[in-house]
C-alpha cells in the first residue's frame, strides 16, 4: 500500500495518540471495515485485500 508523505505523517500522528505503531493502526482500521460491512462487502474487502497481500510461501 502506498502513501504519500503527508498521508503517512497524519497516520503516524494518529497511531502515536493511541500509542500504535502505523502498521498497527492500518490492521485495525482494515479489520474494523470488513467486520462492520455487510457479507457482500466484507467478502470483496477480503478479495481486494487477498490482491493486495498474496500469500507467501516460506
Amino acid at each position: 500500500m502506498l502513501l504519500t508523505e503527508e498521508e503517512f505523517e497524519l497516520l503516524r500522528t494518529e497511531a502515536e495518540k493511541r500509542e500504535l505503531s502505523a502498521s498497527e493502526l492500518l490492521r485495525s482500521c482494515f479489520r474494523n471495515e470488513i467486520f462492520r460491512s455487510d457479507s457482500y462487502r466484507r467478502l470483496d474487502a477480503l478479495r481486494e485485500l487477498s490482491k493486495i497481500y498474496p500469500e507467501t510461501k516460506n
